[in-house]
């Protein structure tokens, strides 16, 4: 299980504020998604030619489609700072 020392500095290190209670409950999380990505670490696949190239042809893909977007404010009022449509994200290496 993932110490909670170790949550609370990736917390801090991404800028998120969580309560203790919300820290157990996503310490238990990361470690089920640890135990998950060990699992799969340890598993034996073997490659095989003729297993592999059952990829998706492009002609069984979706059209793509070109629509117009009217609503720019409703996504830019969620920024704490834009300017000209655009987030200012802070900078953060030099």
């Amino acid at each position: 299980m993932i110490k909670t020392e170790n949550l609370k500095l990736l917390c801090e290190l991404s800028k998120l504020h969580l309560s203790e209670e919300e820290l157990s409950e996503y310490s238990k999380e990361m470690s089920d998604i640890i135990a998950l990505m060990d699992n799969i670490g340890d598993s034996d696949f073997e490659y095989n030619p003729i297993d592999m190239t059952n990829a998706v042809p492009f002609s069984e893909l979706r059209a793509d489609k070109i629509e117009t977007f009217d609503n720019m404010e409703g996504i830019v009022k969620n920024g704490p700072e834009t300017v000209e449509n655009q987030f200012v994200v802070p900078k953060i290496v030099d």
